[in-house]
């Protein structure tokens, strides 16, 4: 449905008087299509977030809806799908092969050489980008964790702050998940050093004299491996987690006890689904990251369970996107 109103112009028609609530039959009109089918695909649009029905049976524009009309996303959009279709497909197959049981290793489960490109092998990098774009949009809303964790709880005491020390350490980052300029350019009382933390494989992607500008050392690190930042005031991942087991989880997380100071922070902003009565916004994801990575999105107590196991406390969970569970989880030395 979504490469469906991709080509008919739907996405960009909505998206070119964002503010307009449109009828369908106006719809119709602008885009050539028939007016009744047209009616069954908005409201099945609708039920996955990328449109917005309203109580006057209008229909208008959302974040997904403005992303959707961009020229790149029909590229990513096919790609997604065909990618989509052939996991979704191959899942059961592997899951028979593999008894029902989940693989620790992704690298465990034999697949056919005519499926050599699904699961748990990363799909092709054209695959792969389509896949990304895809759940940025999703995940692409107004407000972020910057909107409800109070951000005092980041400031530096005179003393540390005298000494030099660093207050914000983001670990294992893509480009477009970065946080650190916008935490300093809009919250400038967020005083002290900032650490970005990012892969090998991606750190080319940064401007390093630019991030310096801001007061922030750009760094090569491994999140599954000792933390060269020691007794940080917060230790911040975005989406890091939901890629792994969670044996790794626990590794990961124990890497960051072993650096925290006694007043630090661990901020894991992730989606925290409901134990029951998840919706389609927080099931598909999770679904995705099982047959993209044989990963997973976690409830508030398999969150609860990892934490502690890694030698934390959960302290507290702020939530900046009720449909989607996208929340910022804050933990402390146990």
């Amino acid at each position: 449905m979504l490469q469906l109103g991709v080509e008919l112009g739907l996405f960009k028609a909505i998206d070119d008087e964002a503010e307009r609530r449109w009828t369908v039959i106006e719809l119709a009109q602008v885009i050539g299509a028939d007016a009744n089918l047209l009616y069954r695909v908005l409201r099945y649009l609708f039920t996955i977030g990328v449109v917005r029905e309203n109580p006057d049976s209008t229909y208008s524009a959302t974040v997904a809806t403005r992303w959707l009309a961009m020229d790149a996303a029909e590229n990513d959009v096919k790609r997604n799908n065909a990618t989509n279709r052939a996991m979704f497909q191959t899942m059961p197959v592997i899951l028979q092969r593999q008894q029902t049981q989940w693989a620790a290793d992704p690298g465990s489960i034999e697949i056919s050489s005519s499926s050599s490109s699904l699961v748990p092998s990363l799909p092709d990098g054209a695959a792969i980008s389509g896949f990304v774009a895809m759940m940025r949009a999703r995940r692409e809303r107004p407000r972020t964790w910057m909107d409800v964790l109070p951000l005092q709880l980041l400031r530096l005491s005179g003393r540390d702050f005298g000494a030099g020390g660093t207050n914000f350490v983001q670990i294992g980052c893509s480009p477009t998940g970065e946080q650190c300029r916008a935490l300093r350019a809009g919250f400038p009382g967020v005083l002290g050093g900032m650490s970005l933390q990012v892969g090998r494989a991606v750190v080319g992607r940064f401007d390093r004299t630019e991030l310096a500008g801001y007061g922030i050392e750009l760094q090569v690190h491994d999140p599954d491996s000792d933390q060269p930042v020691l007794g940080a005031k917060a230790y911040y991942m975005k989406n890091v987690l939901h890629d792994f087991l969670d044996e790794k989880c626990v590794s990961v997380l124990q890497h960051i006890r072993q650096a925290c100071a006694a007043d630090s922070l661990v901020l894991i902003d992730e989606m925290v689904l409901p134990i029951a009565d998840s919706n389609h916004e927080q099931s598909q994801p999770s679904l995705r990251m099982l047959s993209y990575l044989t990963a997973m999105e976690r409830t508030r107590l398999q969150w609860e369970t990892l934490i502690t196991r890694a030698g934390l406390q959960l302290q507290r969970i702020y939530t900046y996107d009720a449909e989607l569970g996208d929340s910022v989880i804050v933990a402390v030395r146990a």
